[in-house]
């Protein structure tokens, strides 16, 4: 094992000693934005082409290779999250004196149906005592620094917290006809609430009043909409990001209980048991009654990188902070880990990079080409870690490469695998490709910092031109393909 990571040392050195060296010959990129790129050979680590590799920027959902690999080094692909039920006291033929407890572990799969059907296996009918949800295996805030404060109702940035059920998310509807009131909906069964003040009107309106759909949010789980939003026949959809968790999975857990047609004569609460190992609870005289697993950590792997999953990303990203350093994970603890583990296993320092989360989702996140290019290489030619690259979106067939304009052109597609990071004034794409040789190439391409006038805006609205970093994106993958 030791030989092949010593053996990849010398092609990721290759990746710091060159830098700016060959250019592609491309139309220049975006004005007044900031590019970088990098291309290798994806065997031998060869650089033949780099501009600004040392440069720090946004990697936005790139920055996912970088977690998931860590985690294909640290934990396996076979590694799964384990949420267990444990009791205390007196159980004798279904009935419980003492308390029920669910350790929740940061699972981001985990639905209600799946507690329900957790604690139907316990055997338990009947708890004379109270539930206590256990949500120790995580620490500290449930979403990352740099979050915008302006997305935290949406569920891409659902809380990541170890209590995690249906993705902490609600969808909802919002009717916008016109002459009439807008109205907001959501399943009875949700136990939350949505009113709407909102005022339906044309898009030249809102364009005036600069008028648009705003969310006020208060607890346990209320959303307040305000503003204008234009008319359609077909509801807008809603997906409201859960911001009580507590709340939440006391609600959810009380539904479990019902359906699994089990009786608790005292509360639903909240646990701090620090749940560490299963010696540790035996000596507090907890016992193991049932549990619940995950896919397994290849599959969750493939949502995060061919559907950039952001709750995925970042409960990993945590849960590697509580696996490294035996304590509740942290965002803190696990952008730390991912760094020691990356050392230590792939001899791959990040330098100055500043990791914030696992999903590439903060505005703190910086890194440079050449460091990503650095973690490609591992993934390429490390056997512990190749699987991931099998995982990647696919240019015109899949994940988030599925649809994306830059690669639709039929020379692109099937060419190009690689991990795409979009955020505001970003976009970046990062993997591998194949030439028209029959070569494969490590390539990495960031585009930050990137705007438009108002009026070229509205020119691409009206299908004259397109934007520039998209042009520039589909122009420098093709001569890569193309020029051998």
């Amino acid at each position: 094992m030791r030989s092949t990571i010593v053996g990849l040392s010398a092609l990721l050195l290759s990746v710091s000693a060159v830098i700016n060296t060959a250019h592609a010959t491309v139309s220049p990129a975006p004005a007044n934005g900031q590019a970088a790129w990098i291309l290798a050979d994806a065997k031998t680590g060869n650089i033949e082409a780099s501009h600004n590799s040392e440069l720090l920027l946004k990697p936005a959902s790139t920055q996912k290779l970088v977690t998931t690999l860590a985690g294909a080094l640290a934990l396996g692909p076979d590694w799964r999250y384990q949420t267990q039920v444990y009791y205390r006291g007196v159980l004798d033929n279904g009935h419980l004196v003492g308390d029920l407890l669910v350790d929740f572990v940061g699972d981001p799969t985990l639905k209600r149906e799946q507690l329900r059907d957790l604690l139907k296996r316990s055997g338990v009918k009947q708890v004379s005592g109270n539930l206590l949800l256990n949500q120790q295996r995580f620490s500290g805030y449930d979403r990352g620094n740099g979050w915008s404060w302006n997305d935290l109702s949406v569920c891409y940035t659902s809380p990541v917290a170890a209590l995690i059920l249906d993705r902490n998310c609600v969808q909802g509807a919002l009717y916008a006809n016109t002459g009439q009131a807008a109205r907001a909906t959501v399943p009875a069964h949700q136990p939350v609430k949505v009113s709407a003040e909102v005022k339906v009107v044309n898009s030249a309106e809102q364009k005036r009043s600069f008028c648009s759909l705003d969310v006020e949010m208060t607890p346990p789980n209320q959303y307040r909409l305000t503003g204008c939003i234009g008319p359609r026949k077909e509801p807008w959809p809603l997906r409201f990001a859960i911001q009580d968790v507590n709340a939440w999975g006391k609600d959810l857990s009380r539904w479990a209980l019902g359906q699994a047609g089990i009786r608790l004569s005292g509360t639903i609460k909240d646990s701090s048991i620090l749940v560490q190992t299963s010696t540790h609870l035996a000596a507090q005289d907890w016992q193991p009654v049932a549990s619940h697993q995950s896919p397994s950590l290849k599959e969750l792997s493939r949502t995060i990188l061919e559907h950039s999953d952001n709750l995925y990303a970042d409960s990993l990203l945590r849960t590697l902070g509580a696996e490294h350093f035996r304590q509740p994970g942290s965002f803190a603890n696990g952008t730390q880990a991912v760094r020691e583990i990356l050392l230590k296993e792939a001899n791959l320092d990040l330098g100055p990079s500043w990791l914030a989360d696992g999903s590439g989702l903060s505005a703190h996140n910086l890194l440079r080409a050449q460091d990503l290019l650095a973690v490609l290489l591992v993934i390429a030619n490390e056997p512990r870690a190749q699987w991931l690259k099998a995982l990647l979106p696919v240019s015109g067939e899949s994940g988030t490469l599925l649809y994306r304009k830059s690669v639709q052109d039929p020379s692109l597609k099937g060419k190009i695998q690689a991990k795409t990071g979009t955020i505001a004034h970003v976009q970046n794409l990062a993997g591998f490709l194949d030439t028209n040789s029959g070569q494969q190439k490590v390539f990495v391409l960031l585009q930050n910092g990137l705007s438009i006038s108002p009026q070229h805006e509205k020119d691409i609205a009206a299908g004259v031109g397109e934007w520039p970093a998209r042009r520039f994106e589909r122009e420098w993958l093709t001569e890569k393909v193309i020029r051998d």
